[in-house]
Order: C-alpha cells, then structure tokens, then sequence
C-alpha cells in the first residue's frame, strides 16, 4: 500500500441548465399561434388579446410618466428650500 500525499480530489461535475423565463417571447408565441390557427373565434380571441396587451402597456407608461413628474417636482422643491436656506 503506497502512500500518495500530493493527490487531490477531482472537481465534482454538475449538469445543470438555468432556465430562464421571457414574457414577451411566450406572447409573442401565443399570439403566432392563435394567427395561424385562421378563424373566428380564434381572430377575435387574438383580436382581444392584442386589445388587452396594449392597454396594459398603456397603463405602465401614465403611471411611469407620472411618478417621474412627481419626482422632478420633488428635487426642484428641495434645490428651492437649500438654496433658500443656505444663501439667503
């Protein structure tokens, strides 16, 4: 039996994938499949479909416009109280 002391242990393997999750990639799949299934109901399913993805986006943006509004009306108010406060 041969004593070996500058031997080291191998690197354990693993074999794992992330998984990762795209939104915009499964709409857009949905609404490819719905095009090509060709008829009514499925036209005015993706015709609905399409109607509730834009008012979401909508929705996003006037809330998004207005938290910036609020927050440009915020520091213009605290530079005013500095700027009175220190120069004045």
């Amino acid at each position: 039996m041969a004593i070996v002391f500058n031997k080291t242990p191998k690197n354990k393997k693993f074999n794992y994938r992330p998984l990762y999750y795209d939104q915009k990639k499964e709409e857009r799949e949905k609404r490819m499949k719905t095009a090509l299934e060709e008829g009514e109901e499925n036209y005015e399913q993706a015709l609905r479909d399409r109607i509730q993805n834009r008012w979401k986006r909508n929705v996003g943006s006037k809330e998004r416009k207005a938290s910036n509004q609020r927050l440009i009306i915020i520091v213009l108010v605290i530079a005013m109280l500095f700027y009175l406060a220190f120069f004045l």
